[in-house]
């Protein structure tokens, strides 16, 4: 059962919950179940995440750094297109720029729940608490433009006079221009397939960072917030992919295939997240004082022994490694050393439990000169697993040949 924290905020564990709760906030805001008009969504991975556009998200929130931005995608962007024209219209132009990830002041919502729920939980694994904001476009604008209605401003036929209360938040094209301080809300024109397909809307933001703020208090806030833990995300995920509801429809194109199945592999594999596990770590039997990688079940010959393993080993010259004694263990305790030169991690925060294997002479592991790790023999649950580490070599092949001879063992 959904859970309603205060007037603001809500707790939705199913997707049935979810839309319980949509339709209780759209009968709150009297929307007409009939109504082809109704609120706005928007999914948010973590519920901490504030309404923010991405050109405030990185920092460039200043007039004259966004024209000069808004002026570089109209210049460079024709020979790029694969339009046969570019759009001539304003804001058709920037809702361009918005669609292709240049920075703009405008923050992308849609009028289907549903949608807004999957982007949500799309790319949440589950460990932490994602959200979905919804908002009373028509109240925003009755607040912010003194009209209760949404404007198409580059629709086809827009009256220029309804479209001038909007106009002001274009990106300014000369100095002393003013933007107000508050969003307002648009729809867009559909130029594109994936904002016809998400059922796109867009706020644009004014001056203030936090302009939504102001819309939250009251007794008549037009913005509410749906929670969505952490533990009921991929249930939740599997529920709207049996609705239909996945990136193939979101995204109705080969990039959004491709994601699909990416999503459904990525979502079988952390079913078993022991698969492709064979070690953990105890306590040598080698070293007194040290650890060790111990088989947890039998390990037959030739397996690959850290399948998931995507680590890279790269080499430092004794003299580059850091004056600090404490970094400096680091390196002695864990790369692997040969005269001058040490094998390291890409980052000693990643290490994995192949960096914690002992050096033997007489090895029941291999590695080959992608750093990858083979038994070298059958190795039964319990044994430690050592390695040669005067096998390494110090001077890995590049990358692109390395890859090509993983791909080619993988066929």
């Amino acid at each position: 059962m959904s859970t309603k924290k205060d007037h603001l905020n809500w707790v939705a564990e199913n997707l049935e919950e979810f839309l319980s709760v949509t339709s209780e906030i759209r009968a709150e805001w009297r929307f007409d179940s009939e109504d082809v008009s109704g609120p706005w969504y928007r999914g948010q991975q973590r519920k901490q995440w504030k309404l923010w556009p991405n050109i405030l998200r990185i920092g460039c929130c200043d007039a004259d750094t966004e024209d000069e931005i808004r002026e570089e995608f109209a210049i460079r962007a024709p020979a790029l297109s694969r339009f046969e024209s570019m759009p001539t219209v304003d804001w058709d132009l920037y809702f361009l720029m918005q669609h292709y990830g240049a920075p703009t002041r405008l923050l992308d919502w849609t009028e289907s729940p549903v949608i807004a729920l999957y982007f949500a939980v799309r790319d949440n694994p589950g460990y932490y608490d994602s959200s979905v904001w919804v908002l009373n476009p028509y109240e925003l604008n009755r607040r912010v433009i003194k009209r209760g209605e949404v404007i198409s401003p580059s629709a086809v036929g827009a009256n220029p006079k309804d479209c001038k209360p909007v106009a002001r938040w274009l990106p300014p094209r000369w100095a002393g221009r003013m933007i107000p301080q508050s969003p307002v809300a648009i729809f867009p024109t559909h130029i594109a397939r994936r904002i016809s397909s998400q059922k796109s809307c867009f706020t644009v933001h004014g001056r203030e960072a936090d302009g939504f703020d102001r819309f939250m208090k009251g007794a008549r806030p037009c913005l509410k917030k749906i929670i969505i833990p952490g533990h009921a995300v991929k249930g939740i995920r599997l529920n709207l992919k049996d609705y239909g509801i996945d990136d193939t429809t979101i995204f109705p194109d080969l990039e959004g295939l491709g994601r699909a199945l990416a999503t459904a592999y990525k979502d079988a594999k952390t079913d078993s997240p022991h698969r492709g596990v064979y070690v953990r770590i105890k306590p040598s039997s080698l070293h007194k004082e040290g650890v060790g990688v111990f088989a947890i079940r039998d390990i037959p010959k030739g397996t690959r022994i850290f399948a998931e393993e995507n680590e890279e080993v790269f080499w430092l010259s004794k003299e580059l490694l850091p004056k600090n004694p404490e970094l400096r263990r680091l390196y002695d305790d864990f790369a692997i050393i040969k005269g001058d030169r040490y094998g390291c991690p890409t980052s000693f925060n990643r290490l994995t439990p192949a960096w914690f294997m002992n050096d033997s002479k007489k090895p029941n592991t291999r590695c080959d000169e992608s750093y990858d790790f083979y038994a070298e023999r059958r190795i039964p649950a319990g044994q430690e697993l050592t390695i040669d580490y005067s096998s390494f070599s110090d001077e890995p092949e590049p990358s692109e040949k390395r890859n090509r001879r993983r791909a080619k063992k993988t066929k």
